[in-house]
């Protein structure tokens, strides 16, 4: 699949990262610094501008695309470039949204979005079932990050989750999609193969963490 990804912040970077491992990505920055960071991390084309310029969108071949996601903190800019993207025949688009109040237009222009705040607020309602998860650490602070990884470790697989966190204040495994089932784990939930998952994580131990799911 061809897909482009407008912002290289952390939720661009790393949808970036997972997706350029089996599809083909153009990542557009507007902080040139950025930018060449991230065609130094990720194999990736990257095209330094904004996600408004029709002419650099048109230059990433967003007619061929088969999909379309707009990550910046700029709800305008998302807007935009979203429903370009929509106007030129991406099949599938969905757009970062930053501030609530935006979210009748987003709906009157049909443009699918995510709010990043709602959604970390529902990873940790949902998953009241594992409540040690609440005592990790307060999101609120900044203290943690909530990331998706993809489980490439096969020395994890079949292990139960409690093995795998094994009393640890580092990390709670928080959702899992295996397949197209979406699943609320227990202390007893098994991992497979390129299963995703949802972890809440402490800052400090986010590299130390991803390391351990995905090192093959």
């Amino acid at each position: 699949m061809i897909g482009i990804i407008v912002g290289a912040g952390r939720i661009g970077f790393n949808l970036a990262q997972r997706m350029s491992e089996k599809h083909d990505i153009t990542l557009i920055e507007k902080d040139k610094e950025r930018c060449e960071y991230v065609s130094d991390m990720i194999d990736c084309y990257t095209i330094h501008g904004t996600g408004t310029n029709t002419t650099l969108l048109e230059d990433a071949d967003i007619s061929k695309a088969d999909f379309f996601v707009a990550a910046t903190a700029n709800d305008e800019v998302n807007l935009l470039s979203s429903v370009y993207a929509k106007d030129h025949g991406v099949e599938k688009v969905v757009s970062r949204l930053n501030n609530l109040e935006n979210t009748d237009i987003f709906k009157k222009l049909h443009i699918p979005f995510i709010n990043p705040e709602n959604s970390a607020k529902r990873y940790i309602t949902r998953n009241i079932i594992r409540p040690t998860a609440q005592n990790l650490v307060s999101v609120g602070k900044g203290d943690a990050e909530i990331i998706e990884v993809v489980v490439r470790n096969k020395n994890l697989l079949f292990t139960p989750i409690y093995q795998i966190e094994n009393n640890t204040d580092k990390f709670k495994i928080i959702t899992i999609y295996s397949g197209d089932e979406e699943i609320i784990p227990t202390e007893e939930t098994e991992l497979d193969y390129e299963d995703s998952i949802v972890i809440l994580v402490k800052r400090q131990y986010l590299k130390e963490v991803r390391e351990l799911f995905t090192k093959k």
